[in-house]
């Protein structure tokens, strides 16, 4: 296990940050990305279920595979860091010669991307599933792809983590319709990614102080859930016990 372990009911918290080696994690598995010679991580129960869900969607007609997984604290700063300087886009932004403040900088990033140590990536929990890329899913395949994980993704725990803003979900990340957590796992974490939430920063990488006018919280709490997989109660109940 990580060193500096301490637990947040019940939760790890270095599990929660990403700061660990999945490969010393006993509820972590290792397994080769559909697409390339890649090793990809998930907490065991998640990749089973995920494998249950792919199986099924092939029987329709559907292929699904796994293009993200489990990311370190270190991989998502540097994720995250190459968007800062301009190395890769921030969705389809260059931040290369960009002239605005730190803070629109990061909140530019911050449509799609978690500073490190806030990603749910971290958890072994939740995926991206077929393609990051937005148009992807306005394609006939992407919509057949959407469309059945829609319909039949709750059968085998994963919902959609980031949905269209509407009443219920008015802020956080944008819209991400490739993201899907496994609920019966992730809800725990992201409870306890709550409860011990410090809005001073512990983690440093590049443009993080940026983050100090931002209500980082609010993204981190603004996502979407399907009640009947997470057995928990409605967002409205939620907010009355979030610190």
């Amino acid at each position: 296990m990580a060193e500096g372990i301490r637990t947040i009911g019940g939760i790890n918290s270095s599990l929660i940050s990403g700061r660990f080696d999945p490969r010393s994690m006993v509820q972590f598995v290792e397994f080769t990305a559909d697409w390339g010679a890649q090793k990809l991580y998930l907490q065991r129960e998640a990749h089973e279920a995920f494998l249950r869900m792919k199986q099924a969607a092939g029987d329709d007609s559907v292929y699904l595979f796994i293009v993200s997984a489990f990311r370190s604290f270190d991989r998502q700063r540097e994720i995250w860091e190459d968007k800062w300087t301009g190395r890769e886009l921030a969705g389809d932004k260059s931040l290369k010669n960009f002239r605005g403040s730190a803070h629109d900088r990061a909140c530019i990033i911050m449509e799609y991307t978690a500073p490190p140590g806030y990603s749910r990536h971290h958890w072994g929990t939740d995926i991206d599933i077929n393609s990051v890329e937005p148009e992807y899913f306005d394609t006939p395949d992407g919509k057949r792809v959407y469309d059945w994980l829609n319909r039949r993704a709750g059968e085998f725990g994963f919902c959609q983590t980031y949905t269209a803003f509407s009443a219920q979900r008015p802020g956080g990340f944008n819209e991400e319709k490739w993201h899907w957590s496994y609920e019966p796992l992730s809800y725990p974490i992201w409870s306890a990614q709550l409860k011990q939430f410090e809005h001073r920063l512990k983690y440093r990488f590049k443009g993080y102080s940026a983050l100090s006018r931002i209500d980082l919280f609010e993204y981190l709490r603004c996502v979407n859930h399907c009640s009947s997989l997470a057995g928990q109660e409605t967002p409205e109940d939620r907010k009355s016990t979030l610190p």
